[in-house]
């Protein structure tokens, strides 16, 4: 009975079996968060641009609408454009800065999403941070200047 190996070299197998499996699971469960956190990255930037270059548009609107009635001698007191954003894309709370120095519509996430959107006016635009949560803004134009604020 001292001298059979066969005991040993069959729990050593079912020790290495096992090892061998729980490294090949964790790395698959390792892959596939990093996937999903990728993906969910990837939906956030194409959300963030479609919303982006949407208000980007708004504020064009705006910006053509007193072009447009200046030109043909009218005058603006005020003028509001009334839109929404979502409270959250993909369940995860967002922030917008919309800088007037350089022209962007700026949104990012916790999770690292980001992108940048270009807009362009001919007169000033009050730089402003959006945080998500409140959902109804207004574009409004008093005294050749375009702010945005919460309604």
């Amino acid at each position: 009975m001292l001298r059979n190996d066969k005991a040993v070299s069959v729990s050593v197998g079912f020790m290495l079996m096992f090892a061998i499996t729980v490294l090949v699971f964790t790395g698959l469960i390792i892959s596939f968060y990093t996937l999903t956190q990728n993906s969910e990255k990837s939906a956030m930037r194409e959300s963030f641009k479609i919303l982006g270059e949407g208000l980007a548009i708004k504020i064009t609107t705006v910006d053509t609408l007193i072009n447009m009635t200046g030109r043909y001698s009218g005058t603006i007191n005020t003028l509001e454009y009334e839109f929404s954003m979502p409270e959250s894309i993909a369940a995860k709370s967002y922030s917008i800065n919309i800088t007037n120095s350089t022209n962007q519509i700026i949104m990012e996430s916790d999770n690292g999403a980001r992108i940048a959107v270009p807009f362009s006016t001919s007169v000033n635009f009050t730089r402003r941070n959006i945080y998500s949560g409140a959902g109804n803004y207004v574009l409004r134009y008093i005294n050749n200047s375009i702010d945005i604020e919460e309604r």
